[in-house]
């Protein structure tokens, strides 16, 4: 099946795409190409799209991402780029996505199935879905009070156990704790 190609016409109309930080300087002297009702900037490239915003993740109908670190901000906004290739189509009820640790952040994040990285290790799950275990990630990773209720030796083995079972299978989070 042939790739759907995204050019600067459609790449705002449903779509996920992780978009990878530039220094603000690249953009200094440019003149946008549209600037969007909530001020976000946009210029159009051959090769992708810049964009400046204040906002990441959701963007009306899109989930975008910026790979970034702290030292890319200019009075809250960041800068990115992403290639025309690297967007993908988004919506909420085919399961186009997946969970895996991020080598960039160390956090779990959510990535599309169409993606490189994409291997079939992973569950693919809807959006909603996806949101769902991505928020149970958050609790056994950073929390640890759940952890009293499960018998174990090693809480550090418990949550790789949890981990593993919820990016790499369809079972629960609750048949997971039981299974352990």
């Amino acid at each position: 099946m042939k790739k759907f190609i995204y050019h600067k016409r459609n790449f705002f109309r449903n779509t996920y795409c992780v978009f990878i930080a530039v220094d603000m300087s690249t953009l200094a002297d440019k003149t946008p190409d549209y600037v969007s009702r909530s001020g976000s900037q946009y210029f159009y490239a051959e090769e992708g799209v810049y964009r400046i915003s204040s906002h990441w993740g959701r963007a009306a109908t899109c989930k975008w991402r910026l790979q970034t670190d702290a030292s890319n901000f200019r009075n809250g906004s960041k800068a990115g780029f992403a290639k025309w290739t690297h967007f993908y189509k988004d919506n909420e009820v085919e399961k186009l996505y997946f969970i895996q640790k991020s080598l960039f952040t160390q956090k779990y994040e959510y990535y599309h199935k169409d993606e490189p990285i994409y291997t079939p290790d992973y569950v693919l799950r809807t959006a909603g879905e996806t949101r769902k275990i991505l928020r149970q990630l958050k609790v056994i990773t950073t929390e640890t009070k759940w952890a009293k209720y499960i018998p174990h030796d090693d809480l550090e083995d418990l949550r790789a156990f949890l981990i593993n079972g919820l990016i790499t299978s369809n079972k629960t989070l609750q048949e997971l704790k039981r299974a352990y």
